[in-house]
């Protein structure tokens, strides 16, 4: 049931694209972790998304009502920007009419932008959650987007959740006066069963493998583990092992054109696409995770490695790096091959090294960053919109004085 004294709500969240090889990454993880969660506390949830390819109905498990509808290109070279989901909007405007709220996982796409125009005109309350992907853009689609809808839709979200001061920076910038409605959402983990002896993670993996799971797209930059790990290799003696697995998103051919040319196929690997539900016992065989990417703002990858005890590596610039460097989680090193390589190094040099942050990982994850934390606070906030109501297009907003968007 819910929360002592709350109600039990109508929940709707929409996220852009879910297909078997997890191609869209965090955000449908984390509308999966929040959804399943939401419904243990005995709200009803819904899930409306775009999908592609032969997708399990109960992607987002057996409590939450799935509804998934054919996604489709229609502006070529734009990636995800492009998607449409047309038969989704009939659909998700009748569920409307009865939602107490609609959270938006929001990109700026045409499966979100018009998922959110309905709301606006229907008056249902909604937050959104953009996951990094929106900030001040020259880019001519995103710009033509922002003025027709994007800007409209975040100004009259009810909330509009970020997850690193520049996302907070640049949201509050795009927003200008309706930046009040702003508020701090960390991504969150399920707790998962892990094998603890005397404060200290069990854990036996042989041989020694830098495990990277994620997309194989440039800005993540796979590439540059081939470089550090073939530059590691050349001066040590223990045998070592490093896993690609992951969507290909333009980068494979270039992994594998690196393996060749460093001379490490015998150690060096590309698995290929893993089904969502499975990566986290894949995570658990793994010594390393290692994500090398630039400026990546919170990554759920890392979080779940964490919350399986495996200790990772990151650059300065990931937005979760100072919690790992606080709390001892893993190694946090510049975005240069060199660095990498030494990070990765201190992991098969120092023995001790991955025992205290795999423990320390597993803590971090259970501590700082449970579902129970980010479900309470979605739910103390969806609570307090439930008697919020919207007017429709170009109408005021009724609300509770106070509140935030609203006259105090």
């Amino acid at each position: 049931m819910a929360g002592i004294g709350r109600h039990s709500l109508k929940i709707v969240q929409v996220v852009t694209l879910v297909s078997p090889d997890g191609a869209y990454g965090g955000p449908v993880r984390v509308a999966q972790n929040q959804s399943t969660e939401l419904a243990k506390l005995g709200h009803q949830v819904q899930i409306f998304a775009g999908a592609r390819g032969d997708v399990d109905p109960s992607y987002f498990g057996p409590a939450v009502r799935t509804q998934l509808f054919r996604a489709l290109q229609v502006i070529p070279g734009t990636g995800f920007a492009g998607l449409c989901a047309p038969a989704m909007l009939p659909s998700l405007w009748r569920v409307l009419k009865d939602a107490d709220v609609v959270h938006l996982h929001l990109a700026r796409d045409l499966v979100m932008l018009p998922a959110a125009l309905l709301c606006l005109i229907r008056g249902t309350p909604f937050v959104v959650q953009t996951h990094g992907m929106i900030d001040e853009s020259e880019k001519k689609l995103a710009k033509i987007l922002d003025r027709l809808l994007t800007l409209r839709v975040l100004r009259a979200s009810q909330r509009c959740f970020w997850l690193t001061p520049e996302e907070q920076t640049s949201l509050g910038v795009l927003m200008s006066a309706g930046h009040r409605t702003l508020e701090r959402l960390v991504n969150g983990v399920p707790l998962a069963d892990v094998e603890v002896c005397g404060g200290t993670v069990v854990k036996q993996t042989t041989p020694f493998e830098f495990l990277y799971l994620a997309r194989l797209h440039r800005r993540k930059r796979p590439a540059v583990l081939v470089e550090a790990a073939a530059m590691l290799a050349k001066t040590i003696d223990r045998p070592i092992e490093v896993a690609f697995v992951g969507p290909d998103e333009g980068e494979e051919s270039t992994v594998r054109q690196q393996i060749q040319a460093t001379g490490t196929s015998e150690w060096i690997r590309v698995e290929g696409p893993l089904e969502p539900g499975s990566t986290l016992e894949r995570m658990r065989k793994a010594a390393v995770y290692v994500l090398p990417s630039i400026d990546e703002p919170f990554p759920m990858s890392v979080l779940e490695a964490m919350s399986v005890g495996v200790p990772v590596i990151v650059t300065d610039s990931c937005g979760l790096a100072p919690f790992i460097a606080d709390a001892g989680a893993g190694l946090v090193c510049d975005s240069s091959v060199e660095g990498l390589s030494a990070a990765l190094r201190r992991f098969v040099d120092e023995p001790g090294l991955r025992a205290s942050s795999s423990t320390a990982a597993l803590r971090l994850a259970r501590e700082q960053f449970s579902m129970e934390v980010v479900s309470n606070q979605l739910e103390d906030v969806y609570q307090s919109l439930s008697g919020y109501t919207v007017g429709r297009l170009n109408t005021s907003r009724k609300h509770v004085a106070g509140e935030p968007g609203g006259s105090s």
